[in-house]
Formats: structure tokens, sequence, C-alpha cells
């Protein structure tokens, strides 16, 4: 029976690289069905004993222990449901952290995803180029919707498509494959597809991984890293060139950085002036944040405190987030919270550090703190799933 279960659990493993970019339904039933195997698989002093030696998971307990106090404090707690069923996903990283992985297996779930990601690439190029209609047409069961480029909504698939390449790219240069033809093809694909769609945290992150490498593996030339620079600069303005999506979201985002420089938060929209959101969630909750540092409003307080309080957004009612997860966890469970979040990716990036080419490892957590900058993507499920699935096969595989 034993036996049953843990082939059953590769398997599982495997199909969910390929399913955390294309269906959260499908996600969903299979972080059930790992999870049952894990209960199922028995074992529980040795993955106590793994969890109580691991300082990140640790720290995860952590973080949702303290929601769960932040219960009993603050008047407002509407949105605490919400809160708990993104905290739930949290344990997934405990759960596939302990769950017996082959390491074929967690080789051909990075393959998968890799694989998947490329397809998606490809669907969503033919589609904003025009070469091929949206997927509802062709599926009946699938439903049209403009800000799903192929089968997640632009701004989760394109932060998917920014760590494939990554994930590609580390790949290719540590000549981890025989097949780096097959990785160059994907690492185009993903340019292609990342700068033809909305979507400005994907395309910031394929630049900052970019000249991340350029600076690592040039790092004694500084011409080199001058010169290669430069193609990339070339690169990104033949795309501001040819592609109207890249140059409105350049344009946006030049407007609220000389804008906001004067503290002034409003930008060009659809030839309108209009308010900056993000800018004013940040002085907002920067404002409520320093009124209560130690302990926060409590869980699931932000967007009562948001709706009842600000004005100057017309659709705050439907943020609960201030689109940064730092402050997010700061204004609702304090300071402390805030010291859990941020530890669990130390721990995570001091694990990584001091494995075989824990420098590439480490590019991971560092992406999705950043990211966590721009949105609170820690409560996003897709993207945690994706971040709880990538970090387990970065933790675990043992680099050949």
């Amino acid at each position: 029976m034993n036996s049953f279960f843990n082939q059953a659990q590769q398997y599982l493993f495997i199909l969910l690289g390929v399913f955390i970019p294309t269906s959260i339904a499908a996600t969903n039933i299979l972080i059930a069905c790992l999870s049952i195997c894990w209960i199922l698989e028995g074992k529980y002093k040795e993955k106590y004993k793994c969890i109580k030696s691991s300082k990140w998971m640790l720290s995860i307990f952590g973080l949702i222990s303290l929601y769960i106090l932040g219960l009993f404090w603050g008047d407002n707690h509407a949105n605490s449901l919400w809160q708990f069923q993104r905290l739930a996903l949290l344990l997934l990283f405990p759960v596939l952290g302990t769950l017996i992985l082959h390491q074929k297996t967690l080789k051909k779930g990075i393959i998968s995803f890799l694989i998947t990601t490329f397809i998606s690439a490809l669907i969503a190029i033919g589609i904003n180029c025009e070469i091929i209609s949206p997927l509802d047409e062709y599926f009946s069961f699938l439903d049209y919707d403009k800000f799903i480029p192929a089968f997640i909504i632009y701004n989760y698939h394109n932060v998917l498509l920014a760590i494939s390449y990554a994930i590609s790219l580390y790949l290719f240069l540590e000549k981890k494959t025989q097949y780096r033809q097959i990785l160059i093809l994907f690492i185009i694909v993903y340019a292609a597809s990342i700068f033809t769609e909305k979507g400005r945290a994907g395309q910031v992150l394929f630049n900052l991984t970019s000249i991340f490498y350029i600076v690592y593996y040039n790092r004694k030339s500084i011409l080199r890293i001058g010169f290669l620079l430069t193609l990339l600069l070339s690169f990104l303005f033949c795309v501001y060139t040819f592609t109207d999506v890249y140059k409105k979201r350049l344009y946006v985002a030049t407007k609220i950085i000389e804008n906001n420089k004067n503290l002034d938060p409003y930008h060009i929209k659809r030839g309108k002036i209009v308010l900056d959101q993000r800018f004013i969630f940040a002085k907002e909750s920067l404002i409520r944040i320093i009124e209560r540092p130690i302990l926060g409003h409590g869980t699931g307080s932000f967007g009562s405190i948001f709706k009842k309080e600000v004005k100057q957004l017309s659709n705050v009612k439907t943020h609960i987030t201030p689109h940064n997860q730092y402050l997010y966890v700061w204004f609702e469970i304090g300071i402390f919270g805030l010291a859990l979040l941020i530890s669990i990716f130390y721990y995570q990036i001091r694990d990584l550090f001091q494995k075989k080419d824990g420098i590439h490892r480490v590019v991971l957590p560092a992406s999705f703190m950043f990211l966590m900058l721009i949105d609170s993507y820690f409560f996003i499920f897709i993207l945690t799933a994706a971040y709880i699935y990538l970090f387990t096969i970065y933790n675990r595989y043992q680099s050949e």
C-alpha cells in the first residue's frame, strides 16, 4: 500500500507542474490529492523532526499563528475568512518539503513546468498577434476573458513566464542539459510573450534577471558587461518601437514616477488624469501603520478600514490588499508579522545558498521578495502555488 501511495505522489507532483500554469481548479485537486498522500504516507515522527529542524517552516507556522491571534485585536475582521483561505495554501510548504519525492520526479517536475509555460507562451503570442483566435472559440467549456492571454490572467501569466525564463537561462548558461538548443528556443519564446502582453511585473523581472546574469558571468570584465547591457537595452528599444503594449506600459510607468517625485499621485490613462492607486495605497497604509506599528489593526482589517476611511479611490471597495505584501502584513498583524514574513525568505535563501549552485537557486526567493513589493503575491493562489512548487524542487534537487 505504501508503495502505491509513493508512486501516486510522484505522478501527482509531476502533474502539478503541468497544471499550475494552466488551471486553478486542477491545481486545487492535485494539491488535495498530494495532501491525502502525505497523510496516508505516515512517518509523522520523521516529518515532525524535519519541520522542527527547518527555521523557515517554523516561521510559516509562526506567521499563521500570529494571524490567528490577530483576530483578538482590532475592530474590523471582515476579510479574515479570505485571509485564512490564502494562509491555508502555505501549509503546502511543509507537505511538499517532507513528502518522499525522488530525484527523477523533481527533474521531471521542472521539465513539465517549463514545457507547459512554453506552450502557454506560444498560445499567448498567437492570440496577441491575432494569428489564432482566443481559446474559447475552440473550446466551448472556456469563457472569453480579455485579460487572459492563454490560460490564466495576464499579470500572473507574465510572472510565470519571467520565472521560467530565469530557470531556462540558468540551465543554459550552466550547461545542465544536452538540449541547449531547445532552451534557446524556450528563452526566445518566453521573452517574446512577456513583451507582447500586459504585465509590468514579469517585464521588470525579466530585465532584473538578465542584468544579474550579465554581471555575474562577466564580473571580471567591465567592457563585456557594458557591451551585453547595451545589447539588452537595444532589445528593449526594439520592443518599445515595435510593440504598442510595452510602449504604453512604459509611458504610464514613466508618468507615475515623474508625478510621484512631486508627491502627485496622478498619471495619464486613456488621455485622462487619474489617481495612481498604488501610490495612494502605500501612502494611506503607512499612515495607519504608524498608528499601530506593533500589533497592527487585526486580521482581515485592511479592506474594511480602507472602504470606510479612504475616499480618494472610486474602486477601493474591490481591493482588500494594498498591492504590497510587506505593507499588508505589517498593517494587519504588526511588526512581528512583518519580521516573520521576511524570516521565511531569509532562512530559505540561507538554506539554498549553502547548496551546490546556491547563487542560482537564491534567484527564485529573491525574485519573489521583489514581486511582493508590487503586489500581495504571497496570498495570490496561482503564484504562491508556483513558488512553493519551484522552491521544493530548488531546495530538494541535488545538482548533477
